[in-house]
């Protein structure tokens, strides 16, 4: 199974939800989407942020809102320090009256002042998370209603329910093929497996993925296996042949110019970069 650093939401018993401070550089998290809602917010450094085929560059101070259900995928840039806040779907449903008719995004009114309150309860959220007083759950409760209210006050928008029920229906289709390339992406996958996953023909097939996932199937596969590879290089001490073989990494020209673009060196130089001195 692939390894993400926040695709997978661990909440914590004492808050709820998932709030992580953490640091990265060159980590690639591909196409995926989630219930929850999701806060990034950059501490230091930069990260690529791409929900529903719009990118997003973050830097120091930047932070952006990603929904329940938006297809999303980053990339860290060298050492970049993250507050990673998410909360689950149940506890937005229960905590905001409609939360299935609406959706948060950063609007002309809610830029300056309303913007600069949210980083504050995030920064307060990761200073009070550090000490963990006396306390600490109730003031951590505390900041996430505020929050909530104002997301609620200041990046509400309505949803045509229709639209969402279409869409939701056919992400989960999409989930099944997902699952099925994090099963097999060691082994070569056809189009025409992929496809018969959820019983399309290959040429509908790739429209249908292309149009919720924003990339192509192929693009896809290419980037769960360079995440994989990643890990590897990282992680153990095989070789690089031995990795590429066993991520299904078979044409070597094209797996090269794909690790180059997406991280801007070879893969010996990854490795190398784990241990400097």
């Amino acid at each position: 199974m692939e390894k993400y650093i926040h695709e997978e939401i661990r909440t914590r018993e004492d808050i709820q939800v998932r709030f992580d401070i953490y640091r990265d550089s060159n980590n690639l998290i591909t196409n995926h989407w989630h219930n929850s809602m999701e806060i990034i917010y950059i501490r230091e450094g930069c990260m690529d942020v791409t929900i529903n085929n719009f990118q997003h560059v973050l830097e120091e101070g930047d932070f952006v809102i990603i929904n329940s259900a938006d297809v999303h995928s980053t990339y860290c840039h060298e050492n970049c320090l993250v507050i990673l806040l998410q909360i689950p779907y149940s506890f937005l449903k229960k905590s905001i009256p409609g939360y299935d008719n609406m959706r948060f995004e950063r609007t002309l009114r809610s830029e300056e002042d309303k913007s600069a309150h949210i980083r504050s309860i995030l920064l307060e959220m990761q200073s009070i998370n550090d000490e963990k007083p006396e306390g600490f759950s109730l003031r951590f409760f505390s900041l996430l209603y505020d929050f909530l209210y104002t997301m609620v006050q200041s990046c509400k928008v309505e949803i045509d329910t229709a639209v969402k029920i279409r869409t939701d229906k056919n992400l989960r289709r999409l989930e099944s093929v997902m699952n099925y390339v994090k099963s097999n992406y060691a082994s070569p996958i056809t189009l025409e497996e992929a496809s018969a996953v959820i019983a399309l023909n290959p040429e509908y097939f790739c429209r249908f993925f292309k149009k919720y996932m924003g990339i192509t199937f192929l693009e896809y596969v290419n980037r769960v296996r360079l995440a994989r590879v990643y890990e590897d290089l990282m992680n153990t001490d095989l070789t690089i042949t031995g990795i590429l073989e066993r991520n299904g990494c078979t044409n070597y020209k094209l797996f090269m110019k794909n690790f180059k673009s997406t991280y801007g060196c070879t893969p010996m130089q990854m490795r190398q970069s784990r241990n400097p001195f």
